[in-house]
């Protein structure tokens, strides 16, 4: 579940800012069930983590102290992007798809009802939560996209941290199609699972995620449900009339990131006929170690207004987000 750190102030609960925004975003089952950690409000220009403190200690035997070292305090830059929501739509489609011919009695043409202003909030609330996923994810400056052209989102920055031996490590596992069968799926994550970092091994697997696109989260509740059997290997009734209600594995929670997979098909293909590039992806990590700045004051006081000109609403609104993580010994992944 998104946390947001001991800095972030939210807007009181009823106040138009949390209402506007805030609250249709942390209410979205995709964003509140990412595990990261959500900065909320000015975005500075660089983000700072402390390293444990793990020097060895001395055994005091006279008057005196025997001076540490403290550890280092890691510096990452940040470079926000502010996306732009704003909004149009004929007002005479907002009547029509309201209330049909005219408007209710008492109200004039270009008055925005509570009806039109809570259409118009639910439009850009969604647009700005799935797109805000999609640049978490898939934003890549070097890019051929020019809106996720705005900053590194988590795959670029895994591919980046991994090259430049930042302790991030690519598995380099393959995800393919026979790698996800129920006869190997459980070797191919194990695969992926015994290459963390012996730092990330020092820490209980109940503080760990795994992120997974849909098929390969798909997989993996076919495994549970069909390869798992007990008592005469029988498959559990329940679990395939029903489903897999929380999947897991090696102790560690999984999140069924299916929003990547609409993102890469949106974004990330390629061939002929078109294909997504690395649709089978991975992450294991610690989830306080993936940040999110959000800085949703252009979103917080939107105010539509009708131009009778064109019989257009109109309605701006913008975000500033930006991505880090914090150490590379807390990343693995594979599958792009």
């Amino acid at each position: 579940m998104a946390t947001t750190d001991a800095f972030s102030t939210l807007p009181e609960n009823n106040s138009l800012a949390y209402e506007v925004f805030w609250k249709p975003l942390l209410n979205d089952p995709k964003v509140n069930a990412l595990p990261f950690v959500l900065h909320v409000g000015k975005i500075g220009k660089e983000l700072y983590f402390d390293t444990e403190f793990t020097d060895s200690p001395t055994i005091k035997a006279a008057c005196g102290w025997d001076w540490k070292n403290g550890t280092p305090v890691t510096k990452k830059a940040l470079d926000p992007v502010e996306l732009d929501f704003s909004f149009k739509q004929c007002y005479t489609d907002f009547v029509k798809s309201i209330w049909g011919d005219k408007l209710p009695n008492g109200w004039r043409k270009g008055e925005l009802t509570p009806e039109i202003i809570s259409r118009i909030l639910a439009k850009q609330s969604n647009a700005f939560n799935t797109n805000m996923l999609f640049a978490l994810f898939l934003s890549d400056t070097g890019g051929s996209t020019p809106w996720l052209a705005g900053i590194d989102g988590v795959f670029t920055k895994l591919l980046a941290g991994a090259a430049a031996n930042d302790g991030t490590v690519d598995a380099n596992v393959t995800l393919d199609a026979t790698a996800l069968l129920p006869a190997n799926i459980e070797t191919t994550l194990n695969s992926i699972y015994i290459q963390q970092p012996d730092l990330m091994k020092s820490f209980d697997n109940s503080q760990k995620v795994w992120i997974f696109t849909q098929t390969v989260y798909e997989a993996w509740r076919r495994y549970v449900q069909i390869g798992t059997a007990t008592g005469g290997n029988i498959p559990d009734r329940g679990s395939v009339v029903n489903g897999v209600e929380t999947l897991m594995y090696q102790g560690i929670p999984i999140i069924n990131a299916s929003y990547i997979d609409r993102g890469l098909a949106i974004y990330e293909t390629s061939g002929s006929p078109a294909a997504v590039t690395d649709p089978n992806r991975v992450i294991l990590t610690m989830p306080t170690n993936h940040h999110i700045m959000i800085d949703g004051e252009g979103f917080e006081m939107i105010e539509p207004f009708y131009d009778r000109k064109d019989d257009i609403v109109y309605s701006p609104a913008s975000a500033m987000i930006d991505y880090q993580y914090a150490f590379g010994e807390f990343n693995v992944f594979s599958g792009f």
